[in-house]
């Protein structure tokens, strides 16, 4: 298993290349804001926020804090406030916080046990913490082999979770359908580029196409 290289400033167009109309199922698939809203959780900590996209589903009183270590990203987002710090080593007191969030970046880190750990410092009793990542097996229509296993895919991340919060305090959302459809081979291309993907499979595929995503969230509550 290897960690999925960063790239966020050296080619920040490339995280960019994603159009949220290809996404066919409901809006919250793989959000989990719900749920921080319904316990209302605050201030959630978004641990690789990238533009922010996540605060703009958290109403005010959530708090949201974002943090990222690319400077690239932070200059595109717009929500605040944002500081610029390593998920390895969070710049919070023990049990300050309400709700952890890390969607789609604990792949990035050779050990992601480090930063679940931290969540885990920083949370205050009861509070949450929530990983959303993806399976290897995603995309088969376009990926029949499957990705690369990555340091933290839906495979071993309630595993991984469960080795500092405990297993009884995770749960697993899973998920498994045709999520997203690429309307023509432009918009494959696009895609492939987001996934880092050779382009020339863009050229062996039929569209539109309509992809099964797969992954999970990984929920687990500090006691």
């Amino acid at each position: 298993m290897t960690a999925i290289e960063p790239d966020f400033d050296s080619d920040p167009e490339r995280a960019a290349a994603w159009d949220p109309s290809w996404v066919v199922a409901a809006p919250d698939w793989d959000e989990g804001a719900g749920r921080l809203i319904d316990e209302a959780l605050a201030p959630v900590l978004d641990v690789g926020c990238g533009d922010g996209a996540f605060a703009r589903r958290l109403p005010s009183r959530s708090r949201w804090i974002g943090l990222d270590s690319s400077p690239e990203m932070l200059a595109r987002t717009t929500a605040r406030p944002a500081v610029r710090a390593d998920a390895r080593r969070l710049p919070f007191q023990d049990g300050s916080l309400g709700a952890v969030v890390c969607k789609y970046m604990l792949y990035h880190l050779g050990d992601p046990s480090v930063v679940i750990t931290e969540a885990h410092r920083v949370l205050r009793p009861g509070g949450l913490f929530l990983a959303v990542t993806r399976s290897r097996s995603q995309d088969p229509e376009l990926v029949p082999g499957g990705y690369p296993a990555s340091t933290f895919d839906a495979e071993d991340a309630p595993r991984l979770a469960a080795a500092v919060f405990g297993s009884e305090s995770v749960e697993v959302e899973p998920w498994d359908g045709p999520f997203l459809v690429l309307p023509d081979r432009e918009a494959v291309a696009t895609y492939t580029r987001h996934h880092r993907l050779p382009r020339d499979l863009a050229d062996r595929v039929k569209t539109p196409l309509t992809l099964t995503k797969r992954g999970c969230q990984v929920w687990a509550r500090k006691r």
